[in-house]
């Protein structure tokens, strides 16, 4: 590949010579190995494509634009797939040498070296009192939820060659290489990049759950040995130096992680309660095998002799306990060992873990004892820890054996709790039938029809009562039968593997009440809830996701929150609520401006509404990758919170479009991690109050309702104009993506396209993403901003830019959703794939966008987007150069594919075109 233009543009001049460096190696590699493999025809209309769309982008001529389409036209599907791809595994090995260097800089001259040590100085010079920060260090639980994502499919083969890779150009970077290395480590990637260009990075087949649920595995398993000791070490720190102490096997969370693959069933038809269960299976043997690592690595070291060091006495009952129940193990090693109480604890733990490993993976009853729990686990490591302590062995106490227990505290049997999400109607449905079924009490058919307040009384009867609604002889729908299944699943998933491994049902379309209850019913019906014994073993969290939801969300859950035997549960549960904030959807529904200040006004409500009822609430965040679905700096959007709302507490999706980004290397993990739990310390010890006073508020409130209505009259006059539909189905690939092996989950709800609310948010975003529209992102705000400026409130949105920090997070989210849009390649969709009558639909999104551009460029006082940001302003400029061909390329190869008819539509097409999705999603970082 070409390097003319490689540089990112970091703000360090050495970080940015740097980036130039290893990207010139890494095209310079390509560019040799597409070479030897596919001889200078590949590599010379690679080259020519780059460097017309260069020229069409400086100059716009109609007739070069018309000869490349002809050229693009008439080149043959398998030199479109090597072309595709070229430019795919150059954004694949410019984002892997950006990883590299981006840990550096993420911060951007804004002194992020060191988030927690930053953040801990800031609570420092408050003066914050010690009980104040020790009762924070009580309720910190950081708790990022990993969920799959269409075009986010990678193959595990494809990153493990990319991280080495990357380890490579960091040995490469290291200063005073020698010449036989620095030529090595070029042979070594040179080796690599071939074999990369040679591996296939589709799937042949759709990606079923248990796929999704391998990639989320694989990073969470990079984060078991190193990234997570590391960072609660690092919050151990933090908090040492505020004069808080804490210790490995202190019992406080934290972190931990979530998942939604195998758990999310809403609009997924392939997600069972069968897949539900082997994705936990999957989850326990691969933690298990980590555990198993981890103890042979400890028995190694701890060779602590009993002649030199006592042990306590708690410990020395321990092993007498263990050898009564595992006497075989005594056998074997009390011989060498009888003086190492450690190692022989060791073999003890790795007993248990190899008897569990059995059952998780034959399903035949346990050969001996196992961990029912990752708490028993953690029990027995913390039980060595201490005795250690005890006697003159703090420092090895400290060292690997503490490193095990903290990733045993955060990770338990599981690696991740699956939660499990299901829309309120399917509950709804199998509740009602249930109750239906039953014919004492009056109970007849017709739960469905009785009005909301009704079912809510008879659903708090069921609750509260002893009867069991499921009769062994009912003959119930598929439907229902499934719904029971699942809370089954749950009910022995907890049995097994601990309370942790699945403790969460999220209601998604939350509207009232009665949503609320179904589920609970049903987690009484399989045991997970009983009131008469106050047990409470899963959260019934609701999700509120469209406009008029989040509008509602407060009155509903104050109705909620007023049952008597809710608030009980919530206590069991130790008092906090957890309630979903969905971004994606609210975003479809509302456009931007509207979703994100009814996110904003939602929590500041959820969160009086809760204090009122005398409960901590967790709110969990839904967001997704992009803009237009809630994406964007972690530190700013959880700094920018109202006053009160986080507390310690976060709970947020980590999309699969943006894993890699954030966990993709060691370095970028820790990083994330580091700078998450550092603004939520911030954000919950130094924002407990407005920042500014009441008057000021009400006046910035009042500004933001009205950009808010002005946005949402715009974008709701967009989205309900006639053709719309039309013109996105035919302006973007995502009716394509229907037909794609890139997810398990359908792209759409059942029945055709009729309108936007048939069609899920991520393709939604995804489709107006890849063709460099991305309404989604920025549509409205133009109009309401010019509104806003050209009356009397210019001064007011300046000051509101300056210094509300809600605000100007919106700003910036909205700018860099502009920075990635053009118009001028959307144009190239529009003159080439959309029938002229629907043409004036792109003619007012551009004057839209023009507005917005204007608009925010005023805003911001920038003469060019991103200004103040050099790093990403330079990065997306450089990667123009090579995402526009891809562009050009997709859209002849969609006018190609909807001239021919599905049935004889040539396999190599649908191959091209599903990468130069991936390609554009790459050169993009982000797609829907």
């Amino acid at each position: 590949m070409s390097n003319t233009d490689d540089s990112s543009g970091f703000h360090n001049a050495n970080g940015e010579r740097a980036l130039r460096s290893d990207i010139r190696l890494l095209g310079a590699v390509l560019g040799r190995v597409l070479r030897s493999q596919f001889g200078d025809e590949l590599y010379e209309l690679e080259e020519s494509v780059r460097t017309r769309t260069r020229s069409l982008r400086e100059r716009p001529d109609p007739a070069l634009r018309a000869q490349l389409f002809d050229e693009l036209n008439r080149t043959q599907l398998w030199s479109a797939v090597r072309l595709v791809r070229a430019f795919t595994i150059y954004f694949h090995l410019a984002n892997t040498a950006e990883q590299l260097h981006r840990v550096d800089t993420m911060g951007e001259g804004q002194g992020d070296d060191d988030p927690l040590g930053d953040a801990f100085d800031r609570i420092r010079a408050s003066g914050m009192s010690l009980d104040e920060i020790t009762s924070f260090a009580r309720r910190l639980d950081v708790h990022p939820v990993f969920t799959a994502h269409p075009t986010e499919a990678a193959r595990r083969s494809i990153l493990d060659k990319l991280r080495s890779i990357h380890e490579l150009l960091d040995e490469r970077s290291r200063p005073g290489t020698p010449g036989r290395q620095l030529a090595r480590i070029e042979r070594r990637i040179t080796e690599l990049v071939e074999g990369i260009v040679q591996t296939d990075e589709l799937h042949q087949e759709r990606p079923e759950p248990i796929d999704e649920a391998r990639n989320v595995i694989y990073y969470l398993e990079e984060l078991f040995n190193d990234v997570v000791p590391d960072v609660i070490e690092s919050l151990e720190e933090g908090f040492a130096s505020v004069g808080v102490e804490l210790n490995p096997g202190d019992g406080m969370t934290l972190l931990r992680f979530g998942s939604w693959v195998g758990g999310d069933r809403d609009g997924n038809p392939n997600v069972t309660a069968q897949t539900t269960s082997d994705v936990l299976r999957l989850q326990n043997v691969r933690a298990l095998r980590l555990f198993r690592d981890g103890i042979r690595g400890l028995a190694t070291e701890l060779s602590q002799s009993t002649h030199i060091v006592e042990v306590t006495d708690e410990l020395t009952s321990s092993l007498e306990r263990d050898r009564k129940v595992m006497p075989s193990v005594h056998e074997q090693f009390n011989r060498l060992n009888a003086d190492e109480p450690y190692r022989m604890k060791c073999a003890y733990m790795y007993e248990r873990v190899t008897n569990a490993l059995a059952v998780a993976q034959t399903d035949n009853p346990p050969p001996g004892p196992v961990y029912a729990s990752g708490a028993d686990l953690v029990a027995d490591l913390t039980l060595m820890a201490e005795s250690m302590s005890a006697n003159r062995g703090g420092v090895v106490a400290a060292g690997r054996l503490g490193r095990l227990i903290r990733s045993a505290t955060v990770f338990g049997l599981t690696l991740a709790s699956l939660d499990v999400r299901q829309d309120s109607s399917v509950t709804n449905a199998a509740v009602g039938e249930l109750i239906d079924l039953v014919k004492t009490r009056g109970a007849g058919k017709g739960f469905a029809k009785l009005p909301r307040e009704d079912r809510v009384k008879r659903m708090t009867e069921e609750i509260e009562g002893n009867r069991t609604l499921q009769t062994p002889t009912a003959n119930y729908t598929a439907e229902t039968t499934e719904v029971l299944d699942v809370f089954g699943v749950v009910r022995g998933a907890q049995d097994r593997y601990g309370g942790e491994a699945a403790d969460t049902w999220i209601v998604s379309m939350t509207n009232e009440v009665d949503d609320l209850l179904a589920p609970i019913v049903l987690a009484r019906e399989a045991g997970l809830i009983d009131l008469h014994s106050d047990l409470a073993r899963i959260d019934v969290v609701p999700l509120f996701e469209t406009i008029g939801a989040l509008r509602a969300s407060a009155d509903v859950m104050d109705r909620y929150w007023s049952i008597p035997f809710v608030r009980r549960l919530v206590e069991l549960r130790g008092g906090v609520a957890e309630v979903m904030v969905g971004y994606s959807d609210s975003n479809k529904d509302g456009g931007i401006a509207t979703s994100q200040w009814e996110l904003y006004r939602a929590q500041r409500a959820l969160r009086e509404v809760a204090e009122r009822h005398g409960l901590a609430v967790r709110l969990f965040h839904g967001r997704g990758g992009s803009t237009g679905r809630g994406g964007g700096p972690t530190r700013d959007a959880i700094l920018s919170q109202p006053a009160r709302t986080v507390d310690g507490r976060i709970k947020t999706t980590e999309q699969g479009e943006v894993i890699a980004d954030n966990y993709g290397t060691p370095e970028l993990a820790r990083r994330h991690l580091e700078m998450m739990t550092a603004a939520v310390a911030e954000a919950s010890l130094l924002h407990t109050e407005p920042r500014h006073d009441e008057a000021t508020l009400a006046r910035w409130f009042d500004a933001m309702a009205q950009i808010s209505d002005t946005a949402f009259q715009k974008y709701r006059s967009l989205v309900e104009s006639d053709g719309l539909v039309e013109y996105f189905l035919a302006a973007t690939p995502v009716e394509e993506l229907a037909e794609m092996n890139i997810g398990s989950r359908p792209a759409r709800r059942s029945g055709s396209i009729d309108g936007i609310s048939n069609l899920r948010a991520i393709p939604w975003v995804f489709g107006w993403t890849q063709s460099r529209q991305i309404v989604p992102g920025w549509y409205g705000v133009g109009s309401a901003l010019v509104e806003a400026r050209s009356g009397s409130m210019a001064d007011l949105i300046d000051e509101m830019f300056q210094e509300w920090s809600f605000f100007r997070a919106f700003v910036s989210t909205v700018e860099m959703t502009l920075a990635k849009t053009d118009m001028d390649i959307a144009s190239l969709y529009v003159s080439e794939l959309v029938l002229p009558e629907y043409h004036g639909i792109y003619d007012d999104i551009r004057s839209e966008h023009g507005r917005a551009l204007e608009t925010v460029l005023d805003v911001t006082h920038q003469d060019n987007l991103l200004d103040a940001h050099p790093v990403l302003q330079r990065t997306l400029a450089v990667r123009e150069a090579y995402i526009a061909p891809l562009s050009y390329l997709q859209v002849s190869l969609l006018a190609r594919s909807r001239r021919e008819a599905t049935e004889e539509r040539d396999p190599l097409l649908r191959r091209a075109l599903l990468l130069s999705i991936n390609g554009i999603a790459a050169g993009l970082k982000n797609t829907g």
